[in-house]
């Protein structure tokens, strides 16, 4: 299947590098939807740590680290830096979760 696709799509170098790029821009917005949860934790409600899972933040910590391995063998900078910044937010929240003993 995918090798009749190859045909279907044909895109040259400069079209590629746009979306390459846009996919940059993209990819380092994602990460900032777990913002929120940080501020929560850090900033205004620590105390309401119960409702976060923390295996749920480590093992998304984990892939994170896989996924930026993987953009950086296959020279993708949008993978990369996406899982990059989703592994220092997870990372962030997991510590916290840690400190005020709420980890596991």
């Amino acid at each position: 299947m995918i090798e009749k696709m190859k045909g279907i799509i044909n895109i040259d170098n400069v079209t590629k590098t746009k979306i390459e790029d846009a996919m940059v821009i993209i990819g380092m917005i994602g990460p900032f939807s777990a913002l929120p949860q940080l501020y929560k934790l850090y900033v205004s409600h620590s105390h309401l740590a119960e409702g976060v899972s923390s295996i749920t933040w480590l093992v998304s910590a984990i892939i994170a680290v896989f996924w930026c391995l993987y953009g950086v063998v296959m020279r993708k900078k949008a993978l990369f830096l996406s899982y990059l910044m989703t592994f220092i937010i997870d990372f962030l929240i997991v510590c916290k979760l840690y400190v005020i003993g709420s980890l596991f």
